[in-house]
C-alpha cells in the first residue's frame, strides 16, 4: 500500500513540475505577443510557436523556470528553516540538553525500526507554539524540525509519534509534491503579476490587448488553483503520515494523544504569531490558521486513526 502511494507521489511530482514549466511557456508566449504588439492574437501565437518570430520572452522564462526548479530542489531545506532561530541536533557537533538528546535518539530508533535507508537531519526551532514539519527534495537534504514548545511539552511516546509522522512524510515522498505546488506556484504567480503590470504600457493593438487581458486573468486564476491543489494534496498527505506513524509504532494512540495535546495547546493559548516564512504553513503538523486550512481538522484525523469516518 505505502509503496503504491510513494510511486503515485513521485509521478504526481513530475506532472506538477511539467505543468509548472508549461504555464511558464504560456506566460512567455503571452508576453511575446504583447512585446511584438500583435494585431492578430492567434496568428502571432502560431508565428512564435513555429519560430517564424523568435519567442524571446518565452525562451527566457523557460530558462528561468529551470533555474527556479534547480534552486528550489537543492536549497529547499534552507528555505524552510529561514526566518527562525534553529539548531541542528547532532551530539557530535552541539551541546544538547537531555530532551534534545532524547529526540535525536528517538529518530535514530525510528529510522532503524522503519528500515529507512537514510537518516534525516533533526532540527529544533525556537517557537512558542507546538508544531513540527519535514522538508527535503532528496534523502541527502531531508530534515525534520520540531519547535521548542513541542519538544518540551510532549511525553516521550507522543514525541516519538510526531517524529514518526514527519519521517513518514519524507518516506512517502509527499514533501516533494507539496513543495512543487507551494513554492513554485507562488513564484509563478509573482511572474504573472510582473508580466501583467510592469512590462507593458496600455496602448497596444488588439492581439496584444487580448494577451495582456489573459495575463491579468491569470493573476486571479493561478492563486485559486494553487490554493485548491495545495489544500487537496496537504489534507491527503496528513492522513497518510498519521497512518504511517501508527504503522511504524504499531499503535495509533500516541499519535492521537499528540494531536489532542497540540490542538488543546492552540485553543488554550492566544499566540500572537505571524509566520514569517509562508513556505512552512502547509508543512506544519497542525495548521496554524483555521480558514482555508491546508490541513484536515484534528478531529477528523483522530477519527481516521481510530478507524472511524468523520461527519460534520
Amino acid at each position: 500500500m505505502f509503496q503504491k502511494i510513494i510511486n503515485e507521489n513521485k509521478r504526481k511530482t513530475i506532472y506538477v513540475l511539467l505543468t509548472y514549466v508549461l504555464i511558464y511557456i504560456i506566460i512567455g508566449l503571452l508576453v511575446d505577443v504583447v512585446r511584438i504588439n500583435s494585431t492578430n492574437f492567434s496568428q502571432s501565437l502560431y508565428y512564435l510557436i513555429t519560430f517564424k518570430i523568435f519567442p524571446t520572452a518565452t525562451v527566457i522564462l523557460i530558462l528561468a523556470s529551470l533555474v527556479v526548479i534547480y534552486i528550489a530542489t537543492t536549497c529547499f531545506s534552507k528555505i524552510m528553516l529561514g526566518g527562525a532561530k534553529h539548531k541542528l541536533l547532532d551530539p557530535n557537533a552541539t551541546l544538547l540538553n537531555s530532551r534534545e538528546r532524547e529526540a535525536y535518539y528517538i529518530l535514530q530508533g525510528l529510522v532503524k525500526t522503519s528500515k529507512t535507508n537514510f537518516t534525516p537531519k533533526l532540527y529544533v526551532m525556537e517557537a512558542p507554539f507546538m508544531n513540527a514539519f519535514a522538508s527535503g527534495w532528496s534523502e541527502d537534504n531531508s530534515l525534520i524540525c520540531l519547535t521548542t514548545a513541542l519538544l518540551s511539552k510532549l511525553e516521550k511516546d507522543e514525541l516519538t509519534a510526531v517524529i514518526a509522522h514527519e519521517l513518514s512524510h519524507i518516506r512517502h515522498y509527499d514533501v516533494r509534491l507539496t513543495m512543487s505546488v507551494g513554492i513554485l506556484s507562488n513564484i509563478l504567480v509573482f511572474v504573472a503579476n510582473m508580466a501583467a503590470y510592469f512590462f507593458f504600457p496600455t496602448n497596444r493593438n488588439s492581439g496584444a490587448s487580448i494577451a495582456r487581458n489573459i495575463l491579468f486573468a491569470l493573476q486571479l486564476i493561478l492563486p485559486l488553483i494553487t490554493l485548491v491543489l495545495l489544500m487537496y494534496l496537504s489534507r491527503a498527505r496528513e492522513y497518510m503520515a498519521d497512518s504511517g506513524a501508527a504503522y511504524i509504532m504499531k499503535d495509533p494512540l500516541p499519535m492521537i494523544r499528540a494531536l489532542q495535546k497540540i490542538s488543546a495547546d492552540y485553543k488554550q493559548t492566544n499566540y500572537s504569531h505571524t509566520e514569517v516564512n509562508p513556505a512552512r504553513n502547509a508543512a506544519y503538523l497542525v495548521s496554524i490558521k483555521e480558514a482555508f486550512s491546508t490541513h484536515p481538522s484534528v478531529e477528523s484525523r483522530i477519527l481516521a486513526l481510530q478507524g472511524k469516518s468523520y461527519r460534520r
